[in-house]
């Protein structure tokens, strides 16, 4: 799977200010720094102009050490409504990988029910490539929720629609 990375986030203040995360099979370094933008091998990203949730490309990456039966139910709930919501919705981990390709424009959209602490390059790339980033209640996110919605801003609206049913597990 050519997807792993390797990174690393500098986190001030409940957020994070700087995201450095390489793709080595890919040869693909994505940067961002609060308020400087986000670039892949040095060059600007912006997220995606689509604006109709029909044609989004969509993904999550719920991982589950224990396996939290609740968790997988909220999540299955939450796949089988994107899925008639979306064009196509992807499940897979590494989630910073999706993210990456949120910021890059390569697909529309990425929720997350859990470990939010740990895609925190990933969340501010999609912001300074023009994201937009909330709970799943509409809410800015933050760092020490338990769910976001990371996503271009014409298809925002329409996926948190879809997805706030599951906003609190």
């Amino acid at each position: 799977m050519p997807d792993w990375n390797i990174g690393v986030s500098l986190v001030r203040d409940g957020r994070p200010v700087l995201a450095v995360v390489y793709f080595p099979v890919l040869d693909e370094m994505f940067t961002a720094t609060e308020g400087g933008g986000a670039f892949l091998n040095g060059v600007r990203l912006r997220v995606s102009v689509k604006t109709s949730l029909d044609g989004a490309l969509a993904g999550t990456g719920q991982a589950q050490p224990g396996h939290d039966p609740e968790l997988a139910k909220r999540m299955g709930s939450a796949f089988a409504a994107m899925t008639n919501s979306a064009l196509y919705v992807r499940v897979c981990v590494p989630v910073t990988h999706q993210l990456a390709q949120v910021a890059a424009g390569r697909m529309d959209l990425h929720w997350q029910f859990d470990n939010v602490r740990s895609h925190a390059a990933g969340v501010l790339l999609v912001q300074e490539a023009g994201g937009v980033v909330t709970d799943l209640e509409g809410k800015p996110w933050e760092l020490a929720g338990e769910s976001y919605l990371a996503a271009a801003p014409g298809v925002h609206a329409a996926a948190l629609e879809v997805l706030s049913a599951w906003a609190v597990g």
